[in-house]
């Protein structure tokens, strides 16, 4: 009876042994996860590089780390969402977003690459105009901010908070909005100083220029003009900061001047509103692409048809710069800003060319878009290819887990019967 009773205390002992190890491998797992942010951090940078120079050469950087097998499925796609972002192929960005976005796996492997894909694909969804499922999205991740302690968790929860606010501006909850705003803002200067890194006040500067520019979409000026000095707090620290180089400084200090420069002249400030824009232009922010195009802003907005006719020609090069191709964006934000920029400085001759140029395009940007929709089924084909033969992997895995779990089982009871096998035996030997 001992002897059967050994056996099955051996055999419990080695199913326990068994779990514990399968419970030890994924607590391993979990703690390499969190080794690897770094590498996997590393991977995101080296991507952003490629894609500042080539988003081709960048989409092929992504496949060489997909090939070595390093890294996981999640942190693949959201830098393939990032890339194809840059690209303007806002669908094919939305759906990889969306895709490593899936459970909690980059959460876990890499929270300041969760926040980033989130807040992407927030504001993908709201440059379409899609403000409430960007504003939900926004409140899942900020919710998962508040419970991260680290000093990245901190950040991020500050930063979700003004896009949640810039979200409930574009949606008319002013009063949600502005109490989102002023929690953001403490939040960051409390970050500021207590820890005086160089990102953090970037960061700061950052969200004090984007409080104002979505007060300024919505033609609320009067709540941006509140906004003004507690942005040049920001902006000043920014710049007083010895790390600070010329083009954040043209950015974000020229940035926020420029936004001033509006929200002056539309309060009727014409002399503050003309300093703030030889302020930015002081700083170099109009020799910057955002610059150039916030400089447009400001001369429409001041009725400076001469200065907007001279300037639309290098806004317009832009275009060529980013490698924009004939399309309805390109004829949107570049031809006809030109076309009527002309048209009210009264020149004529050079508005009736870019009209040409307008019908001209007509084929080329139905031939564009054509082939852009095509791209994007492609894209979209591709992914579908992917998650079924993820899918297949893993239904593999959980089969290949079931015949072991199976296997152990049946050892056990076949433990079992024979231990009351024995014992039957050798009761009835005796």
């Amino acid at each position: 009876m001992s002897s059967a009773r050994n056996l099955i205390v051996i055999v419990t002992l080695g199913v326990l042994l068994s779990v514990g190890m399968l419970v030890s491998c994924g607590q391993q797992s979990d703690s390499l996860g969190k080794e690897n942010v770094e590498r996997v951090k590393g991977a995101d940078s080296l991507v952003r590089a490629r894609m500042d120079k080539n988003p081709e050469a960048a989409l092929a950087c992504i496949d060489s780390l997909e090939a070595t097998e390093l890294f996981s499925k999640p942190v693949i796609s959201y830098c393939r969402a990032i890339v194809y972002n840059k690209m303007m192929r806002r669908t094919t960005s939305e759906l990889y977003f969306k895709k490593a976005l899936e459970g909690d796996a980059l959460q876990r492997e890499c929270p300041e690459l969760y926040y980033k894909a989130s807040d992407h694909l927030a504001s993908i969804l709201s440059n379409r105009g899609e403000n409430a499922e960007a504003l939900n999205i926004s409140s899942h991740s900020y919710e998962v901010a508040q419970g991260d302690d680290s000093s990245v968790g901190k950040l991020w929860t500050a930063c979700i908070l003004h896009s949640m606010g810039y979200f409930q501006t574009q949606l008319g909850m002013k009063e949600q909005a502005e109490k989102n705003f002023s929690m953001a803002y403490m939040a960051l200067s409390q970050i500021v100083q207590s820890d005086s890194c160089y990102e953090n006040i970037l960061t700061h500067a950052r969200v004090s220029l984007n409080i104002l520019d979505a007060y300024i979409t919505i033609g609320q000026y009067e709540l941006a003009q509140n906004w003004v000095a507690s942005a040049e707090v920001a902006a000043d620290r920014l710049s007083a900061t010895p790390l600070c180089t010329d083009a954040d400084r043209a950015r974000f200090v020229g940035g926020i001047a420029l936004e001033k420069a509006i929200v002056m002249w539309e309060m009727g400030s014409l002399q503050s509103a003309e300093e703030a824009y030889r302020k930015a232009q002081k700083v170099g922010y109009f020799n910057t692409a955002s610059g150039l195009l916030a400089q447009a802003q400001f001369l429409k907005t001041a009725e400076r048809w001469d200065e907007l006719a001279d300037l639309m020609p290098k806004v317009d090069s832009l275009a060529t710069a980013w490698n924009v191709p004939m399309s309805l964006y390109y004829v949107k934000e570049y031809m006809a800003p030109r076309f009527n920029a002309y048209h009210k400085s009264g020149r004529q001759s050079e508005a009736m060319a870019v009209a040409e140029m307008m019908a001209e395009s007509v084929d080329s940007v139905a031939a564009h878009e054509l082939i852009r929709t095509m791209k994007e089924i492609a894209a979209i084909t591709k992914q579908k290819d992917r998650n079924t033969e993820e899918a297949k992997q893993e239904a593999a895995v959980a089969y290949r887990w079931v015949k072991i779990l199976s296997v152990m089982l049946v050892f056990l009871i076949v433990c079992i019967v024979g231990g009351f096998i024995y014992r039957f035996v050798k009761s009835t030997k005796n």
